[in-house]
């Protein structure tokens, strides 16, 4: 395989159309825009290096380790919820145990205090209520006798050398096929991407797709109405400059991460593919079904949203508080836009 390709945002910034976009090519295999984030998440990956690693503790790193197979079984899937194993099958599980295993020094019955938190306020009392009668009683009592607690303290390059032994075999296991190119969405974050990159070789190119905070606030508000996303115009734009100064300042290799605007990719659309193209190492001729993912004409229905809210006072109070954020629709309103006729113009 020659590249490995993903995408990054900050909440509905537009990596979808990456996703789209570089699905429209030969020799591509995309698993759509189906997110995978056991690195960045919580209790991914990126959590599991600082607890073994950084920050080793003779409770927190095999702790972290169980939280980290937990979290695996979850995305997993099951019969209800597909999740990995729709695009991975049992492989995903499997690749996974074996490199807890490998991470694991060794294991044996035990628990601690963060085992019977997890399970719940009313099960941790009942069983340090039980514990206490029983020590009244000088009875032996064990509060979680089958609990396996696991202990891990790798070094930087162990851990390094299985993880990208691990990445590596989960890639194979979903391009069995051995396209030249794989897509997988939100693989990477779109801050602290330095160290995330350090788990992959040097296949890697990661997309990081940013959007004007107006149209943001406005789809937000008025069609996603999915509560992630601030509502209150003030908190929003505390919220937009909180996502985006996570990532401020970062310096990152420019050979493996691009940074692109939503909006280029449709009023630029040529400019910016032709920049994408040569990114990835992947050839214009190889776009066979051009505009049968990504259309600029449909899509251009869902940019510049704002020009026709009604509370243009909240438009006006972000064009303040996030004014180097703002795409220069006025730079671009004359450009021919490419594509083909949609069958509908309704946004989103």
């Amino acid at each position: 395989m020659k590249r490995l390709i993903s995408c990054a945002s900050y909440y509905g910034s537009g990596s979808s159309a990456i996703i789209d976009l570089i699905g429209e090519y030969k020799h591509v295999k995309s698993l759509t825009n189906y997110e995978f984030r056991f690195i960045q998440d919580i209790d991914g990956l990126m959590d599991l290096e600082y607890h073994l690693v950084q920050n080793p503790n003779r409770h927190n790193s095999g702790h972290a380790l169980k939280r980290f197979w937990n979290l695996s079984k979850f995305n997993a899937g099951n019969n209800f919820d597909k999740r990995y194993s729709r695009f991975l099958g049992r492989s995903y599980l499997d690749l996974t145990k074996d490199y807890v295993d490998a991470l694991t020094d060794y294991k044996y019955k035990g628990y601690w205090f963060m085992d019977l938190y997890e399970k719940g306020v009313i099960y941790y009392y009942v069983k340090s209520i039980i514990g206490k009668i029983m020590c009244r009683l000088h009875l032996p009592y064990k509060k979680m006798p089958n609990e396996i607690t696991y202990c891990s303290h790798p070094t930087e390059n162990r851990f390094l050398e299985l993880t990208r032994k691990y990445i590596q075999s989960i890639i194979e296991a979903a391009n069995p096929e051995d396209y030249d190119y794989l897509l997988m969405d939100q693989l990477t974050p779109s801050s602290n991407i330095n160290k995330c990159l350090r788990y992959f070789d040097e296949s890697i190119r990661t997309i990081v797709v940013d959007r004007d905070p107006r149209d943001i606030f406005v789809v937000a508000k008025t069609v996603w109405k999915s509560g992630i996303v601030p509502s209150n115009v003030e908190d929003f734009c505390k919220w937009y400059a909180f996502t985006h100064g996570c990532a401020k300042g970062q310096e990152v290799d420019r050979t493996k991460v691009l940074h692109i605007h939503f909006e280029d990719l449709i009023y630029k659309y040529d400019e910016t593919v032709s920049v994408i193209e040569s990114f990835i190492g992947i050839s214009p001729a190889d776009h066979e079904n051009q505009f049968k993912g990504m259309n600029p004409r449909r899509s251009f229905y869902n940019t510049n949203m704002f020009a026709s809210y009604k509370h243009q006072e909240d438009i006006r109070y972000i064009e303040r508080c996030l004014s180097e954020y703002l795409y220069d629709f006025e730079a671009v309103k004359n450009l021919a836009i490419k594509g083909v006729t949609p069958n509908s113009n309704k946004r989103f």
